[in-house]
């Protein structure tokens, strides 16, 4: 069913949602503090906002609001294009016309419906068509009403149909088709499906451990109301189950006992040869995940110089590695070229630049920002970048590229280009242990899946002849 907004009016553009600062709306028009901030935030990714800068946003909002916040931003932002197929469904092409503000409130209703059965219908209605009155679109409130309740009473009648069948997955898992149909050139068409299913599920939170104090974390973060669920592989990782009482709360947080990371950077680690005492190089580094994770690896007696090319991301690094206490690791405050030749290590890992792919589930915007183009701007700094590295390793070093890319031109052919230049040196072959059969072995490296738990991406390791 086809309906065409209500009415005549000319929409404000410029329009924008007030805040209970400015000037207080009817009480009968009110919105909860979570959708009032959520279509702010909304509204702000749609104008080239970041959702990790907007989500950043101190809001004074209760534990309660501010998860609820979380949920409509990510959840609105990773279904826009399914939200919109349908809005567009039952508003005609009128809805391609609407004001931003408009869009919002319509998108923030749906999801809502769709998605959120613990959220009464009427709420989502309600509060939606409240955004608009309080956008200054008085006139398009009753719109916004008519569309949403009409879907409510259809949703088990939705259907998505694009041009062909991966055009339909596209619209079904909220993706750009042209990301679909790369994917389906790699893989079978199951797997690209269980890959779209994860990118719109928001991934656990890990940690990983200082070596030997695993059991001291359990038990100081459980005195904090945190739950924590043990993780196989890798044994140095922790899996959140919630954290009533606040998680960087405590004292176990302050001493530097643990440090938050994706489960796939900390598999990566886990698979690198490197030991005791050994040098190590983060080329990329900040914030300082995988320093932690070298230096802890390579021991108090060991090494690592952490660099980035970025001033800013630096500081960052800094702090991580001054609360965490790390002596062997040394920040090189300069640009990479101005490491001294003589500088040598027994493994250098190029956490290359890339497209990010591979992190669609937690960077929910980016899969609306790419563009073809991106997938091979990033192609001659990677290159680069392994080329400065390689120069800067013992004869018996390990050469590590990895990205959180699952793109061919950013991941094999990068390694394929390096390996022309330089056939000294050979792949090194990886060892996963059983159960993962999201990690695929190919010849020039490891590609990890993005799952529901966890982030996907592209490693390799290469040494000499």
């Amino acid at each position: 069913m086809r309906r065409d907004p209500a009415g005549s009016a000319s929409p404000n553009r410029g329009a924008r949602f007030v805040t209970s600062r400015q000037a207080s709306p009817n009480p009968k028009d009110a919105v909860s503090p979570s959708r009032r901030e959520a279509a702010k935030a909304l509204f702000a990714i749609e104008n080239g906002a970041k959702i990790a800068d907007v989500l950043e946003l101190k809001r004074g909002l209760i534990p309660e609001d501010e998860a609820l916040l979380r949920e409509l931003v990510y959840g609105c932002t990773r279904q826009k294009r399914l939200l919109d197929y349908h809005l567009n469904n039952f508003c005609a092409t009128e809805y391609e016309k609407l004001p931003l503000e408009i869009k919002t409130a319509l998108r923030l209703g749906l999801y809502q419906l769709l998605f959120l059965t613990r959220v009464p219908a009427h709420a989502a209605v309600y509060e939606s068509v409240n955004l608009v009155k309080q956008a200054g679109q008085d006139k398009m409130a009753g719109f916004t009403n008519a569309v949403l309740r009409t879907i409510e009473t259809k949703k088990t009648e939705l259907e998505t149909k694009g041009k062909d069948e991966l055009d339909t997955l596209a619209i079904k898992y909220s993706h750009p088709t042209w990301v679909v149909k790369r994917w389906a050139t790699q893989w079978p068409l199951e797997r690209v499906e269980e890959v779209l299913k994860a990118d719109n599920q928001p991934h656990p939170v890990f940690l990983n451990v200082t070596p030997g104090k695993r059991e001291k974390v359990l038990e100081d973060l459980s005195k904090q109301k945190v739950q924590l669920a043990e993780v196989g592989w890798p044994e140095n990782t922790l899996r959140l189950k919630n954290h009533e009482g606040g998680l960087f709360s405590g004292e176990s947080f302050q001493q530097g006992d643990w440090i938050v990371q994706d489960w796939t950077p900390q598999a990566m680690l886990a698979l690198l040869p490197i030991g005791e005492n050994q040098r190590a190089w983060d080329v990329c580094s900040a914030p300082g995940g995988k320093t932690v994770g070298l230096a802890w690896r390579v021991g108090e007696k060991g090494h690592v110089t952490a660099s980035d090319s970025s001033p800013e991301r630096r500081k960052r690094l800094v702090g991580n590695i001054k609360r965490v206490g790390l002596k062997q690791v040394l920040i090189f405050d300069h640009e990479i070229e101005k490491i001294s030749p003589a500088q040598k290590f027994d493994l250098a890992w190029v956490d290359a630049p890339c497209s990010g792919t591979g992190v669609l589930a937690r960077r929910a915007d980016l899969r609306w920002k790419l563009n073809l183009k991106d997938i091979s701007a990033h192609s001659d700094q990677q290159k680069d970048l392994l080329e400065q590295a390689q120069g800067h390793l013992y004869p018996k070093g390990y050469l590590v590229y990895s990205t959180c890319s699952m793109e061919f031109e950013e991941n094999e052919a990068v390694i394929a280009a390096f390996l022309k230049l330089h056939p000294e040196f050979k792949v090194f072959t990886l060892t996963v242990p059983e159960g993962h059969a999201e990690i695929l072995p190919g010849e020039k490296g490891l590609t990890f899946l993005p799952t529901d738990e966890h982030d996907g991406g592209f490693i390799s390791v290469l040494t000499r002849e």
